[in-house]
């Protein structure tokens, strides 16, 4: 499972580091600069770009008493004006051992300015998770599908990158497994300067 998970982390950040037009998205370049971009000083910024962002903090799974540590990471993407986020998150008893892999795909709404960005996302899920066995866990993960939401609200260091907080709840056939991350916030939105875009 840890194959998978490195396998998609490799995906997302191929894809966010793709160009957005291969994903479908147009953009119109006509009329004045403000119109359709963010400008700060000399630096240009797309409005409606998209993010990846990902971190760690801590959950709460039904099958196991305590706290766990979690950790995840979302790509989030637009098609027109329409959200989608892609994603993923692990947990388990510490940093290095895990017993739940959820992976995730969700629809949503953002609300972004200058200096935050605000979003929240709901969805379909499928895990997979170990359950516990004496001082440790089976060997044979179960499957389960279920529904995923998310909220998340980040504070721009910079325009296009943020640190913030991440709220998540997964409820499937298996557990309902919830916490609490801070999140790394990296958005695609630097176009370069005023003068080499126009």
């Amino acid at each position: 499972m840890r194959k998978v998970f490195c396998i998609v982390f490799c995906l997302g950040c191929t894809l966010f580091f793709c160009s957005e037009n291969s994903l479908g998205q147009i953009r119109t370049n006509f009329g004045p600069l403000w119109k359709r971009d963010t400008v700060i000083g000399d630096n240009v910024f797309k409005k409606h770009s998209n993010w990846l962002s990902g971190g760690v903090g801590t959950g709460k799974n039904s099958q196991y008493n305590g706290m766990q540590f979690a950790a995840g990471m979302d790509y989030n993407f637009h098609l027109h004006l329409e959200y989608f986020q892609f994603g993923l998150f692990v947990t388990g008893p510490n940093s290095t051992t895990f017993n739940n892999y959820e992976f995730h795909l969700a629809y949503g709404k953002r609300k972004e300015n200058a200096k935050t960005n605000f979003s929240c996302f709901g969805g379909i899920s499928y895990s997979a998770y170990f359950a516990p066995i004496g001082n440790g866990f089976d060997q044979n993960a179960a499957h389960g599908v279920g529904l995923y939401g998310n909220a998340q609200l980040i504070f721009k260091l910079t325009y296009d990158v943020g640190i913030g907080t991440g709220v998540f709840l997964d409820v499937n056939t298996l557990e309902t497994v919830g916490g609490l991350k801070i999140d790394l916030y990296f958005s695609g939105a630097y176009r370069g300067t005023r003068e080499s875009i126009n």
